[in-house]
């Protein structure tokens, strides 16, 4: 098989806590696209967060969008402007947020900068100083403070709806609030590695990284038979069933691993050398 689109994940797939692509990593990044794939970031970053990491890669133009905010959002890499996005319906939104408040927890909305010049919305909770401390103070955004989003009658349109978490209560309070929000909301937990705390994240019911890649990939005319998605965790699981070939990293959960077709064994640089070597000979 001749693949034409390679989706990557950020965290866990191309960088660690550091947020630095590897040399040898970029190098065969580089391979990759020079057999004739294309190269597109698939992450559950903001486009502020994935800018520093495409930008490592020094990828070829014209240049492929970046899928952001777990599929939520794509926006083009070098004006950061919006092609597609899944909002939150705003009841939705507004119920979600009170029930995090109920749980003791703050919500951390995060909006379309490109179109609203605002990054997040906050509501505040319970544990407002944590998540100021281990969320807000490693990031350089703009953030509107509210005690409700009720308050907000213009509100922008929410992307995604965070609550951070120690790991064993992220995964309670994700179980919780999806069976509460069943048929509404996509919900799941999901580790942060680059901030170092567990995320509770909630989604328009048909949001998805997969969604966001069929977005880039029907504006170029691939089928899922031709692209290839990397990943290692739960936010990755609908791309990686649903793509051509679905590769798992070396250290994802066995759930992850189960659900791809491939492992990116002994690691992702190699896995991606050997990618670009049978495209070649295709």
């Amino acid at each position: 098989m001749k693949y034409k689109l390679i989706a990557l994940d950020v965290d866990g797939t191309l960088v660690g806590p550091d947020s630095i692509v590897p040399p040898e990593l970029v190098d065969a990044v580089a391979q990759v696209e020079q057999a004739g794939i294309c190269v597109c970031l698939c992450t559950g970053r903001s486009f502020v967060e994935t800018l520093p990491v495409w930008k490592q890669l020094s990828l070829g133009t014209p240049c492929e969008p970046m899928i952001l905010i777990g599929g939520a959002m794509v926006s083009e890499p070098l004006t950061g402007r919006t092609l597609y996005q899944k909002p939150i319906p705003r009841e939705f939104a507004v119920e979600y947020s009170e029930a995090l408040k109920a749980e003791g927890y703050s919500s951390s909305i995060i909006l379309d900068a490109w179109r609203h010049g605002l990054d997040y919305i906050r509501v505040e909770g319970k544990d407002s100083a944590i998540v100021e401390a281990r969320w807000f103070s490693q990031m350089n955004v703009k953030v509107r403070h509210v005690a409700h989003l009720s308050e907000l009658p213009d509100m922008p349109t929410a992307l995604r709806i965070n609550a951070v978490a120690e790991p064993a209560a992220g995964e309670a309070l994700a179980e919780k609030l999806a069976a509460q929000f069943a048929g509404r909301l996509n919900i799941h937990s999901i580790f942060a590695p680059n901030y170092g705390v567990t995320v509770v994240e909630a989604f328009c019911i048909t949001s998805s990284k997969w969604a966001g890649l069929m977005y880039v990939a029907q504006t170029r005319m691939i089928p899922p038979a031709e692209i290839i998605a990397v990943g290692d965790d739960v936010n990755d699981l609908p791309m990686l069933r649903a793509a051509g070939l679905g590769v798992a990293m070396p250290q994802a959960k066995d759930s992850v691993k189960s659900a791809a077709k491939a492992v990116a064994e002994p690691n992702l640089a190699t896995f991606l050398r050997r990618i670009a070597a049978e495209n070649n000979a295709d």
